[in-house]
């Protein structure tokens, strides 16, 4: 066992078994500091070049992920999944829509995870199932079926989360546990109403995008309900207010990222607070660089940049983060100097 002391926070001690401390440790996300900013002028860093099937388009995207290989997309319309390298002006197609599982053609797709051995994983929302394609292959395979799937999530164990917006549950895969929700359709804490993306947290912690709530809800491993994340104060675009939810993400100081898809914004709600900061977008929806039509999803890189699946304008944006407001030298910084590291034989 690895354990982790933060020097700024003592009592902040991480732990990983030996076997993830490579692909598991905290990375730079986990300590964006309260006084960090993003650009509010977007990079548009896939697509942007209007809609269609070219190498270098998208055509209504609605998921991404992102980690150190690259942005992986998933091109809903054109029923494939796209992945884009730093820099390059054209994607790759690493999951072709022609091809066939079970003798089915893919749908449309809502969203890709790829997990620390390059499996990827893919919602086919309207042949209602997840597929799994393994590393460098073509031919994928159905792990669930039979499910209204549309958000996924990985856990630092490799295990797969997917929202299912029909039964209002987030299922755990491959123990095929309902691990929130499942109560029928309600807004009761341990019932959900149409759970869009998901994003689950080192301790294996569960946000869910409540879509039909019009809230964030925060589920603890094992826990029978959840907690509320953040409660919008009715429908609105008020610091106070959500409308139509659709992404989520979470940083490791336990502030919540939320794309809006009404609102056409992204809002950063501290751990906690009554109110959101808009980062990203609003108010109106347009096509310039400091505007956004219509996004899904939200997604981290190591270094804080945020992403954004711009979704009617076709393209991903990218938002740099501006870590020179962060105190003592910048908290963040400091965060990911690790003072003590010990090694605990099993």
């Amino acid at each position: 066992m690895m354990c982790i002391q933060y020097h700024l926070l003592l009592s902040l001690v991480s732990c990983f078994s030996l076997h993830q401390a490579v692909s598991s440790l905290p990375t730079p996300i986990d300590s964006i500091c309260q006084g960090a900013t993003w650009n509010r002028n977007g990079i548009t860093v896939a697509g942007g070049l209007g809609l269609g099937s070219g190498l270098n388009q998208l055509y209504y995207p609605n998921g991404l992920f992102v980690d150190d290989r690259g942005i992986y997309i998933a091109d809903t319309n054109n029923h494939r999944v796209m992945k884009w390298s730093s820099g390059a002006s054209n994607g790759e197609v690493i999951v072709n829509g022609n091809d066939q599982v079970d003798g089915k053609p893919l749908g449309q797709l809502t969203k890709v995870v790829v997990d620390r051995d390059e499996n990827v994983y893919v919602c086919d929302r309207d042949n209602k199932r997840v597929l799994k394609y393994r590393k460098d292959e073509k031919q994928g395979e159905t792990i669930l079926k039979d499910i209204s799937c549309w958000g996924l999530a990985l856990d630092n164990q490799g295990s797969l989360y997917v929202s299912d917006l029909e039964a209002n549950l987030v299922m755990k895969w491959p123990d095929n546990l309902i691990v929130a929700g499942g109560n029928g359709r309600g807004n009761g804490l341990n019932q959900l109403s149409s759970p869009y993306n998901i994003f689950v947290d080192t301790s294996r912690t569960l946000f869910i995008v409540d879509r039909g709530n019009n809230r964030i809800m925060k589920w603890l491993a094992g826990a029978k309900e959840g907690q509320l994340a953040i409660a919008s104060k009715g429908f609105g675009n008020a610091d106070d207010q959500l409308y139509k939810p659709m992404g989520v993400t979470v940083d490791g100081m336990g502030s919540v990222y939320v794309v809006e898809y009404i609102n056409t914004r992204v809002v950063r709600w501290l751990d906690n607070a009554q109110a959101g900061k808009v980062i990203i977008g609003g108010p109106g929806y347009g096509s310039s660089p400091a505007q956004l039509y219509f996004p899904r999803d939200v997604a981290f890189d190591r270094d804080g940049n945020l992403y954004v699946a711009d979704t009617n304008n076709n393209r991903i944006q990218m938002y740099t983060i501006d870590k020179s407001a962060c105190v003592s030298g910048s908290l963040d910084r400091e965060l990911i100097h690790i003072v003590k590291i010990f090694f605990h034989l099993a």
